[in-house]
């Protein structure tokens, strides 16, 4: 699979339940505003959620996969600590707004996990599984997914997160569909037990108890569960049913098209009791256990009376404090949390008991968040950048912010730095920063200078730090195991004194401005290498030749640093024979920060260079520095922006490959990289807008391609749809490329076809061949498709990557014919992955073969099939 960044293990764990724990003020920076928890609303459920100790987590594989309705009926109705753990970050899903695929895709999905769960009230997890693609079988998963290591793994999260009931989502049958699915519900109930057992995923925390493990009903309500619980229930203090505020969660799934109805009324999620005690008349996965704050003490197995006793103290004043509870006026509960918060402190201090600790400082935690939020607390830290090079500093503004007649003290205030990293205090700047917005009245303002270490690394997701073993993800040996992302760089500490009880506050370090469409716009602080490097082309497709051949590959350079830089540039190649380059610049100068330089190589394939693929990675010397990475950077307005690397490379495909150069035109769908595969063929590609295909003259075209999902992104594609078959009548060339069932409702096809199939599979009633190994067989040998100008034969099916195909016809007219047949093993035969029909004078085809996914990723066989489905036109077959 190209590209593979090859990412993996890691072997031993170190808790996070501290860092979770100490964020009092929330530190996830995200792009929705999760209403529900500010002002009288937040603090309400607050004050709910510190009444209890029930807590949870669901278990499924995939992003989307989560009962989102479920997920927020318990963290906000039920008020319990909630999680979900999903075994993959979605990575070989496919991408409805975007090009991104693979690690790309993985960090998109991770982001929209996190804004839908910062809406339904969950906290997020995952292991280390890289999503592999649509399987149909849990044997598949197995093979492609070490147990022991996603045991572990999952072991970890429950470990750390301890909830009290484990729900999980999928049975472990092939009822679940997806063979990761499958997988999920048969590693769950061997990860629960193993939790508790200590011999078990040593170095993966202390041993864990669930109380409760449920099996969720499947993707229908089918009324045979243990309990049904009603998530469309309304609830007045929020204003809506837990339902409709799961729905705006599921909303934010965008690269998976998860957009959804807010329904009213009654909605059900069920779930069934496999173990622990339970009985036919549960209305909660927590009846039957005690979830209070006395009950701690049986919960951590601790049987000393004065512990009894000063639990059974602090439920008081926490019950205390919410009987008081006004939303005009908040304060009047400060002293019942203060003196809960001090007796908290005084329990978690003496005790030995690391189960009762822990279980005390989470409550701890959200008292002092309560404290703050009741006083009218509010904590600003800000960073005069976004990206920071290494060897560079930055300014910090910490600003508190709370009612002057709160009687609240400044305590301290102070930055918490990765290790190396210099923090002194400093001046206000003088110039008005638009970050830090100096006209703003802050009760207390703190500036800091925080100096960068040269050897700082830059900021990247964690999982990515190295390339992945095969279908696992490398993980670091630190903390942030299970984690969506690693915890800010920058985090500020507030102490203050309220009520005589002194509290403590922390609030990463952000950056913020003003876009003027969206408003304010807050990003992470990154540090970035002071000097970036790319090339323009991650793929270079050259066919045989006994001739030297030229191609041009341009250089990048860009400074990211404050500071002038200049240096040379070079590529380097492995190729055993010599391949040469020249460049029209061998040095750059760079002045300033966010300037950019390219530089043109001409690269020379030596006459009769054998077919293989070749590797040139370029890079930019500075003195005795050598750069040599590539910033990709993932930016959506639903998402936070993250970036990652990776080197500085042009994979070189040398192939048997014979182009027919013309004209195409190219209808973009939801983003793929086939347009310039295209190209590289050796065809003149031309994008077509709303424009062209409403009135422009496609006639020009030997060939025009659809891209991916058209009929669900390009309204205009729909709207032109006759148009294009009038082109294909006056002899065209007109290749679709896969299309969801949608396209079928649309009668977007010139014959009759459907695409549900009835043989119920895993995959449901979508026709797909998800092994990329499954045999092609050739139905129609001597078509031109299979002849010009490339002899196709089944070694061309050969090295595909994730899939054949997906969202094959099923039944189709006679006028069309199909071209290739391929299924999965124990399947019916699927003819309907590339046919073709004729349409007056022209060609109309539709391939579900997926070469959005082969095309970048260099596999030969696919670009020669390619090329002579666009070459029909020159091949003679349209002059019948």
């Amino acid at each position: 699979m190209r590209p593979n960044f090859r990412f993996n293990n890691m072997q031993r764990f170190i808790s996070i339940l501290f860092i979770g724990l100490c964020f009092v003020v929330t530190t996830v920076v995200s792009q929705v505003r999760p209403v529900n928890d500010y002002g009288a609303l937040g603090l309400g459920q607050l004050l709910k959620r510190l009444n209890t100790t029930a807590s949870v987590m669901m278990i499924g594989a995939h992003p989307d996969d989560e009962d989102s309705a479920l997920l927020a009926y318990l963290a906000r109705g039920e008020n319990a600590r909630t999680a979900y753990l999903s075994l993959t970050r979605g990575d070989g899903g496919q991408n409805i707004i975007g090009p991104e695929l693979f690690e790309s895709l993985g960090i998109i999905r991770t982001e929209e996990l996190l804004q839908a769960r910062r809406l339904d009230g969950a906290e997020q997890y995952f292991t280390r599984a890289f999503d592999y693609g649509f399987s149909k079988t849990l044997a598949e998963a197995k093979q492609k997914w070490d147990e022991k290591v996603i045991v572990c793994d999952t072991v970890r999260a429950i470990r750390t997160f301890r909830p009290l009931v484990v729900i999980s989502r999928f049975s472990g049958t092939p009822a679940d569909g997806h063979g990761q699915h499958q997988y999920s519900g048969y590693i769950t109930p061997i990860a629960v037990k193993a939790a508790a057992d200590p011999k078990q995923c040593a170095g993966a925390g202390e041993p864990w108890q669930i109380l409760k493990f449920y099996v969720e009903q499947g993707f229908g309500d089918n009324g045979q569960t243990t309990i049904r619980m009603n998530t469309g229930a309304y609830d007045p203090n929020l204003g809506r049913s837990y339902f409709e505020i799961a729905m705006e969660g599921r909303s934010q799934h965008r690269s998976q098209g998860e957009g959804r109805i807010e329904f009213h009324g009654e909605q059900f999620s069920g779930i069934s009791l496999v173990s622990g005690g339970g009985s036919k008349s549960e209305t909660s996965p927590f009846d039957g256990l005690d979830t209070t704050i006395k009950g701690i003490a049986k919960l951590t197995g601790d049987t000393d009376e004065p512990t009894a006793a000063k639990l059974a103290d602090l439920q008081r004043l926490i019950e205390s404090a919410t009987s008081k509870y006004r939303p005009f006026s908040p304060n009047d509960i400060l002293h019942d949390l203060a003196a809960a918060a001090r007796l908290e402190k005084d329990m978690e201090l003496s005790t030995r008991n690391p189960g009762l600790k822990e279980m005390l400082s989470q409550v701890g935690s959200e008292i002092n968040n309560a404290i703050a939020r009741a006083a009218g607390v509010e904590i600003d830290a800000l960073s005069d950048k976004e990206l920071v090079v290494s060897g560079d500093d930055l300014t910090a503004a910490v600003k508190v912010y709370f009612p002057k007649s709160a009687g609240i003290t400044i305590k301290d205030t102070a930055l918490k730095v990765p290790s190396g990293w210099d923090v002194t205090k400093t001046d206000a700047p003088k110039d008005n920063t638009p970050g830090f917005m100096r006209r703003e009245a802050a009760n207390s303002a703190t500036f800091f200078n925080v100096k960068v270490p040269r050897d700082a690394k830059a900021t990247q997701p964690y999982w990515l730090d190295d390339p992945r073993d095969g279908d696992l993800f490398r993980w670091p040996n630190d903390a942030n195991q299970n984690l969506p992302f690693q915890p800010p760089l920058v985090t500020a500490i507030v102490k203050i004194e309220i009520d005589g009880t002194e509290i403590s506050l922390k609030q990463a370090v952000q950056y913020r401005f003003a876009d003027p469409a969206r408003g304010e716009i807050r990003r992470e602080l990154n540090v970035i290498p002071s000097l970036s490097v790319s090339l323009d082309r991650n793929l270079l497709v050259v066919p045989l030749s006994d001739k030297p051949q030229t191609r041009r590959v341009t250089m990048s350079i860009t400074n990211n640093s404050s500071k002038p830089i200049s240096g040379v540039t070079a590529l380097n190649t492995n190729a055993a024979n010599e391949w040469k380059y020249v460049q029209n610049s061998a040095t750059f100068n760079l002045k300033n920060k966010g300037e950019k330089t390219n530089v043109a190589f001409d690269v020379t394939i030596p006459a009769k260079t054998p077919a293989g693929t070749y590797h040139i990675s370029g890079n930019a010397m500075v003195g005795e520095a050598l750069a040599t990475q590539t910033m990709t950077t993932i930016a959506y307005p639903h998402i936070q922006t993250h970036r990652f690397y990776t080197r500085a490379e042009t994979v070189v495909d040398v192939l048997d490959l014979k182009p027919a150069a013309g004209k195409v035109g190219y209808i973009m769908g939801s983003g793929d990289d086939v347009p310039e595969a295209i190209r590289q063929i050796g065809f003149d590609v031309t994008m077509l807008e709303e424009k062209d295909l409403a009135s422009g003259d496609l006639s020009k075209f030997d060939s025009i391609v659809v891209g991916i999902r058209a009929s669900e992104t390009r309204p205009d594609f729909v709207a032109n749809n006759q148009r294009l078959l009038d082109y294909v009548k006056n002899g065209g060339n007109l290749i679709v490329q896969y299309q969801r069932p949608s396209f079928a409702r649309q009668n977007l096809t010139p014959y009759p076809m459907s695409m549900e199939d009835t043989q119920r599979t895993t995959a449901g009633t979508i026709a797909r061949v998800v092994d990329e190994n499954a045999k092609v067989t050739i139905l129609q040998p001597e078509h031109p498709i299979f002849n010009f100008p490339n002899k196709i034969t089944a070694k061309d099916f050969d090295g595909w990557v994730q899939e054949r195909n997906a969202y094959n016809f099923t039944t189709f007219d006679a006028q069309y014919t199909p071209l290739l047949e391929s299924h999965d093993a124990g399947e019916n035969e699927n003819k309907g992955g590339l046919v073709i029909a004729r349409v007056g004078k022209g060609n109309y085809i539709y391939c579900s073969y997926s070469f959005f996914r082969q095309l970048p990723a260099g596999v030969g066989g696919a670009y020669r099939l390619f090329a002579n489905m666009l070459s029909l036109a020159k091949s003679g077959s349209l002059k019948k």
